[in-house]
């Protein structure tokens, strides 16, 4: 009997009700009890078929457009280049910069005639910035000359690495480069003269003209650079000389050979040149 009593008080009716609390109250009032708490309220927008390809394919589209305008860019630059007649480099001291190419450029284009006879004239021009032992001890010794009268005045200093660096790419464009045309600092002249590698100015005009040495003329000696001033950011001791052409990277020996006849006429115009270049007021 006491067992069938503690049954009995165990047991939970199966009809019994929860009392709803206020808040679903609320909730059923508004109609929104079946609603889902994370469902955006944000209205859902139509999308078009351009947009859904631009989406799908915003980044092809990109880097064809891209392509297609780089494309665009090298052709105008190729129908629009002018073929240089002259191969031009320049190792040595002095940094060339701004304004310097272009009075350069057009100091050359004034001197030079037609050699690709294509009815222009234009020049490939290369620099390199570079100090030989020599002139590495001679601003040294400039320095410490001024520094016995002004102590604060700093040591000269300059990067060997860099120095170095330039160097290797001078050495690298006479074994394989394409400029005949050298502007040399006089030590490097006379060390690639040493070596076998310019032409004889006998072999460009018959013999060798008054004042010059046998493989090169001093800049600072022509009418060429007397005669304009805007080219008198350059050593004047800078020597001109014309490469033989075995080590051109060219394909053919007929394309050498051309390429040595006309900088072994540019050294003549050069040396020739006996106008005055307009200067501005």
């Amino acid at each position: 009997m006491e067992e069938k009593k503690k049954t009995q008080e165990f047991q939970v009716e199966e009809d019994f009700e929860i009392e709803e609390s206020n808040a679903l109250k609320v909730l059923r009032g508004k109609g929104e009890e079946n609603e889902n708490p994370h469902a955006s309220n944000i209205p859902q927008k139509k999308v078009g078929r351009l947009e859904n390809f631009w989406y799908l394919h915003k980044w092809h589209l990109g880097i064809g457009i891209f392509v297609l305008v780089l494309g665009i860019i090298v052709l105008v630059q190729f129908l629009t280049s002018v073929p240089p007649d002259a191969y031009i480099m320049y190792t040595g001291p002095q940094p060339i910069i701004g304004n310097d190419y272009e009075n350069l450029e057009n100091a050359f284009e004034a001197a030079m005639g037609d050699y690709n006879e294509d009815g222009k004239r234009g020049i490939s021009f290369t620099d390199n910035t570079f100090l030989t032992e020599a002139e590495i001890e001679r601003r040294r010794a400039a320095a410490e000359e001024i520094r016995k009268t002004d102590p604060d005045y700093p040591a000269y200093t300059y990067d060997a690495n860099a120095n170095s660096a330039a160097y290797q790419r001078y050495m690298a464009e006479i074994n394989g480069g394409s400029h005949m045309f050298c502007m040399l600092d006089p030590d490097l002249y006379r060390g690639l003269a040493e070596l076998g590698g310019l032409v004889s100015l006998r072999e460009i005009f018959g013999e060798v003209p008054e004042g010059a040495e046998e493989y090169g003329i001093r800049l600072g000696d022509t009418e060429f650079y007397k005669c304009n001033p805007k080219l008198k950011f350059l050593p004047s001791d800078t020597m001109l000389a014309v490469r033989v052409p075995s080590t051109l990277n060219l394909s053919s020996s007929e394309k050498k050979e051309k390429q040595l006849e006309a900088h072994k006429q540019l050294l003549k115009d050069i040396w020739e040149y006996t106008e005055t270049f307009e200067t501005e007021e």
